[in-house]
């Protein structure tokens, strides 16, 4: 691989890493760098997964006080399915073939861009019902089917990932959780438990390019820290702006790179 695009792929997990710090979206900058490289889709998913692990990790225990004063009950709920779901996901990703992971992949774009525009708002709808939620007794996030949306969210994010975390705060808006900063706990805790997950299993397959793996995780190390340190002085919602005309495009590109030229072919 030429100097140039190593530059790009340093480059590109800086970007990775400040986006997840400040608003999430990083995969939308990790991924496509690896694809342009040469990497398979399937290899290119798994590396950049591996990529962005640590700011996961990082970000989980930052918020590991949150953490601690969350409901207990509901945190181990959410652990155990999340631990099942990202085993499942990464285990499905190894048995999907190339080409049908190729031709998913613009749909798995276009979700995790819809998820990233419209979870916020979603997220603002629902707190005008929160306190309705919230009273009812099964609103603990340990029913059958906060169980189940809690399992399917981390087979997604074992699987892909980008999204993952504007999903789950939804489904805690949903189950009462009113303390914002809680939920971006619990949402890193989930995010951190899937990606470690992911990494370790598709290692285990060989789908992990480690050279650019590794210098990616640096990257997002740095990205994560400049991130984190200009987080409280940017404008999140320019920022969000820009991740998700993005990864608009992304997906356009995708889907026309995809359908388009094969069917023109």
């Amino acid at each position: 691989m030429i100097a140039t695009h190593i530059v790009i792929l340093f480059v590109a997990s800086i970007a990775g890493g400040f986006a997840n710090a400040v608003a999430g979206g990083g995969t939308f900058f990790t991924f496509p760098a690896l694809v342009s490289g040469g990497l398979s889709n399937l290899v290119a998913n798994a590396t950049s997964a591996t990529s962005i692990f640590p700011g996961h990790g990082m970000s989980a225990y930052a918020y590991r006080e949150e953490l601690v004063r969350s409901d207990r009950p509901r945190l181990i709920t959410i652990i155990i399915m999340s631990i099942i779901g990202a085993i499942a996901g990464a285990y499905l990703l190894t048995v999907t073939s190339e080409k049908t992971f190729k031709g998913m992949v613009p749909y798995l774009l276009l979700f995790a861009t819809v998820s990233f525009a419209f979870g916020p708002a979603l997220q603002k709808a629902l707190k005008s019902k929160q306190a309705e939620i919230a009273a009812k007794p099964k609103a603990s996030g340990t029913t059958l089917g906060t169980k189940i949306a809690y399992f399917c969210t981390s087979i997604y994010g074992g699987y892909f990932g980008a999204g993952q975390g504007i999903v789950l705060m939804t489904i805690l808006t949903l189950t009462g959780v009113e303390d914002v900063q809680e939920a971006n706990a619990i949402k890193n805790l989930v995010a951190a438990i899937a990606s470690m997950i992911a990494v370790i299993i598709l290692a285990f397959k060989g789908l992990v390019t480690w050279d650019l793996g590794l210098l990616m995780i640096v990257g997002a190390m740095v990205g994560g820290f400049i991130g984190g340190k200009a987080a409280k002085k940017l404008n999140k919602k320019t920022l969000r702006a820009v991740i998700i005309l993005f990864g608009s495009f992304l997906s356009a590109w995708y889907f026309y790179k995809t359908y388009f030229i094969v069917v023109a072919a």
